[in-house]
């Protein structure tokens, strides 16, 4: 068992946690549960031998441990992060037995053997994968997969689990849930970080609420709901129905892109697709069907091989021209292609104004100023927006991609999984902010695979599979059930 005792964190500007006790039961999952900057992070963060705490006491098995990053290794505690962590040039295989070299009864090794492990190791927890497949050929899901058979095979006796569903589709979710199962049936003590409640309920034993740093309610599952949870990660209920988003269709005005026969290599195969100024349309697909590459075209982040794109009657260009045009990318991978890691956090928000209006004069204070603004509008929790956007939490630093582009009058706004790890409230906030966007006359896109985020915003929905369109849906009758069957239709 892993228990981490009243332990309190401060980081320059602001108390991260505050007296925290949780303990973490072999066997069982435990979710962590809590808006953006409530505190999770820095939890896992000291559970991992990351951080040190500045008072409180972690104990392994009921005797008094001071973790480092190897400490906690040896003791066989690992962490799954947002990010995954694979060698993409390298083969399955070659993944889940990485820095081992297995070896026969003679004493000899060889990639057969390597191979063999790997398929044993797998079948423990119930991947099933092409052990000879290159790991840059495999889904989010199986790559997900992958490193959870790689942790658990190591012996772990304790897994951390950051947003582990991020941008899987329902079924891909399903698949990973009997694998956490089978995990902990092996005696596992999971710690499972979601801002979906919904699987918590589903699959956590456990769980604990964290508010602003501190402990605020816990205890068994089965005892809780949805309902409850909200109102003890935020003292209130908050609505993410589309009844109290929507707020009713708008009338579509004029043709903002136009896409005819669309290919884009082997991942868009003939696509065509128009997109009217006054609505929000939703593109739901997982990895591989098409959807991100559909939307990196609309945005002029990527070029077709073959077909046409117009952006306000005008051919397709390059992203900075699409910019001075008032089309706006928001993409998946914030840390990649959105943020300056390293610059601070008021900076990165007007990133946006820099593109569409490279000759307006700049001024330090004035940007702070909006940030906050921004910011508090998106309930950002940032001691300082001087500071560097790289100490921000994965969902504040999501806040501050989107506040950026919302301040900016973008006239096509196309969004990549644009809440993942966002909380509930923030989740409200930006969704009604989208609706306001789509009223005042501005075209937006969602890439997205939230079903509730669908029903949310969506005027219509567009269901990819395997580079064509498979389907098309208003908001209105997007029903999870729905989405499956245009999904699944061969």
């Amino acid at each position: 068992m892993i228990e981490l005792q009243n332990v309190s964190k401060s980081f320059p500007g602001a108390r991260a946690l505050t007296d925290v006790s949780v303990e973490f039961t072999p066997g069982r999952v435990h979710a962590l549960v809590g808006e953006n900057g409530a505190g999770k992070s820095t939890l896992i963060k000291i559970a991992s031998g990351v951080l040190q705490p500045d008072s409180g006491e972690i104990r392994v098995d009921g005797r008094p441990v001071r973790l480092t990053p190897r400490d906690a290794r040896e003791l066989h505690i690992r962490v799954l992060h947002q990010e995954r962590q694979v060698a993409l040039t390298r083969s399955v295989a070659d993944n889940v037995v990485l820095g081992e070299a297995p070896r026969n009864r003679l004493g000899l090794s060889g990639q057969w053997l390597v191979e063999r492990e790997a398929r044993r190791r797998l079948q423990r927890v119930g991947v099933e994968l092409d052990v000879r497949a290159p790991v840059a050929t495999l889904s989010v899901a199986q790559r997900q997969l992958l490193e959870l058979a790689r942790a658990v095979t190591f012996d772990a006796r304790c897994l951390i689990m950051d947003e582990p569903t991020a941008s899987l589709h329902p079924d891909e979710i399903g698949q990973l849930f009997e694998v956490v199962r089978r995990v902990r049936e092996h005696g596992v003590s999971v710690v499972y970080i979601s801002h979906h409640l919904s699987e918590v309920i589903a699959l956590a034993d456990d769980y604990t609420v964290l508010r602003d740093g501190r402990r605020v309610g816990g205890g068994l599952v089965e005892d809780t709901t949805t309902d409850g949870l909200v109102a003890q990660m935020f003292g209130s209920e908050v609505s993410l129905r589309r009844e109290d988003i929507h707020g009713g269709g708008t009338e579509p005005g004029d043709v903002a892109a136009r896409l005819r026969g669309v290919h884009f290599g082997r991942r868009l195969k003939g696509v065509d697709l128009d997109l009217r100024f006054g609505e929000t349309v939703v593109i739901n697909g997982p990895v591989g069907s098409g959807a991100a590459e559909l939307g990196r075209i609309l945005s002029g982040a990527a070029r077709p091989t073959a077909g046409s794109v117009e952006l306000m009657g005008k051919p397709g260009s390059t992203r900075r021209r699409a910019a001075m045009r008032g089309v706006a990318l928001i993409p998946a991978d914030r840390k990649r292609e959105g943020l300056l890691l390293d610059r601070p956090i008021h900076e990165n928000s007007e990133l946006a104004g820099d593109a569409a209006h490279p000759l307006t004069w700049y001024s330090a204070v004035r940007a702070a100023d909006r940030c906050r603004r921004g910011g508090r509008r998106l309930g950002l929790k940032a001691s300082d927006v001087r500071l560097a956007v790289r100490g921000l939490s994965g969902g504040n630093q999501q806040k501050v991609l989107i506040d950026r582009w919302l301040r900016v009058d973008a006239r096509v706004l196309v969004l990549d999984e644009p809440t993942v790890g966002i909380d509930i409230p923030s989740k409200a906030e930006i969704y009604r902010q989208l609706r306001a966007l789509t009223r005042a006359g501005a075209a937006v896109v969602v890439l997205s695979t939230e079903y509730q985020e669908i029903r949310c915003v969506a005027d219509r929905v567009i269901v990819m599979r395997d580079g064509v369109v498979a389907g098309e849906i208003p908001g209105v009758d997007a029903t999870e059930q729905a989405l499956f069957a245009l999904g699944a239709r061969s």
